[in-house]
């Protein structure tokens, strides 16, 4: 068993609620600094805000990674079915229904690199397998060249591009199969996969 997988043994993923919203946005203010420090302008003061997490938390499809008994959390993503309306503009391959799409993946900076994204979009796709999903897609700022090389190293297809505010995003898919068997399941029981 590598480190990583080590590290990621005691690290689990359950929905967030109202409470987790202060020590949410800890964690944006840290991700959105080291993407500042690295030149990456996906995300701001205006974009994700409170009321989008807040949004996201109410929905229940605002999902928290934390490592057993840590005080801050290491990383959170959304997963539901909105799909941006730019998206209607991409020449999708995979055209089966329900798609579960993937906003907001954010990994704390002292997790980044040791596996946790991976991690996290395993969860996503048995997550969006166990809601009667049949594929998955996503976004990343074109700029974000590790949220690319994740995706492309997880098997997602790059679908094409829209445009945001911030430029120019990628977007990728990947259809859902069963989930898979090598990804440990430490979900909590708010958010089984």
């Amino acid at each position: 068993m590598s480190t990583a997988t080590n590290q990621l043994s005691s690290v689990t993923v359950r929905l967030a609620d109202e409470g987790d919203l202060d020590d949410l946005l800890a964690l944006l203010r840290d991700c959105v600094s080291e993407m500042q420090a690295r030149g990456l302008d996906q995300w701001d003061d205006v974009y994700p805000g409170r009321a989008t997490l807040l949004a996201d938390i109410q929905a229940r499809t605002l999902y928290l990674a934390a490592r057993d008994n840590a005080p801050r959390l290491l990383g959170a993503l959304t997963l539901n079915q909105r799909q941006d309306p730019e998206y209607a503009d991409v020449a999708w391959a995979i055209t089966v229904e329900p798609v579960a799409v993937v906003h907001r993946l954010m990994v704390h900076p002292s997790a980044q690199r040791g596996g946790l994204g991976r991690f996290l979009m395993r969860f996503a796709e048995r997550e969006a397998h166990r809601l009667g999903c049949r594929a998955i897609r996503l976004d990343t700022m074109d700029a974000n060249t590790r949220a690319l090389a994740l995706y492309r190293t997880l098997g997602y297809r790059q679908a094409g591009g829209v445009r945001f505010r911030k430029g120019a995003f990628t977007c990728f898919e990947r259809q859902l199969s069963e989930p898979e068997a090598e990804a440990p399941s430490n979900a909590g029981p708010e958010a089984p996969s």
